[in-house]
């Protein structure tokens, strides 16, 4: 996953999986085939070098496929404020506001 326990400290720290869900998106733009899993139990990790950047723990998923944005709801302020920004010089992430409005 593009970002980890950097950008969402929690999950880690406290050693839990935090509730998320998955937005579909349909832009794929290689040559090879998309890899998915449906209806399956999943570990959802970061990109940064250490075992401890788990964000989410053998959790059940419809459908998940690479290129899909995995949306971890109700982060709260336990999410950014305790994670350790720039680890390794990782880049920030952006802050998406959505007006369900």
């Amino acid at each position: 996953m593009r970002g980890g326990s950097h950008h969402l400290r929690l999950p880690a720290a406290w050693k839990m999986s935090h509730p998320f869900r998955v937005h579909p998106t349909e832009k794929w733009n290689y040559p090879f085939a998309r890899p998915e899993v449906v209806d399956e139990r999943v570990t959802i990790t970061g990109e940064l070098c250490t075992p401890n950047d788990v964000l989410v723990s053998d959790e059940h998923v419809e459908r998940l496929r690479a290129g899909d944005v995995v949306v971890f709801d109700y982060a709260g302020a336990y999410a950014w404020t305790i994670s350790h920004h720039e680890f390794l010089s990782h880049p920030q992430p952006d802050f998406v506001y959505i007006d369900e409005a």
